[in-house]
């Protein structure tokens, strides 16, 4: 086997444009998807929480307005008796 000073020159290295942007790689990828999931769950937690808010809401408004035609169901007959 023959010595081949070419394969100990240094490579050349290539012309980068300073404006390209950096280039992707796949633990910054990885982070980004992890990043990207936890935040989803983040956001249905957050919905999930504010749908039950919605229904129990909802529940008490019902209520009141059943409330309130009682009341005025009274109102109507105790009006009506004088």
């Amino acid at each position: 086997m023959a010595f081949n000073p070419d394969q100990f020159k240094p490579k050349k290295k290539r012309i980068v444009d300073p404006n390209a942007p950096p280039r992707p790689n796949l633990l910054s990828q990885d982070k980004k998807l992890r990043e990207t999931t936890e935040a989803f769950g983040k956001l249905h937690n957050l919905v999930s929480t504010q749908a039950n808010e919605i229904a129990r809401l909802k529940n008490d408004y019902k209520n009141l307005q059943a409330s309130v035609e009682k009341i005025l169901t009274y109102l109507s007959k105790g009006q009506s008796n004088k």
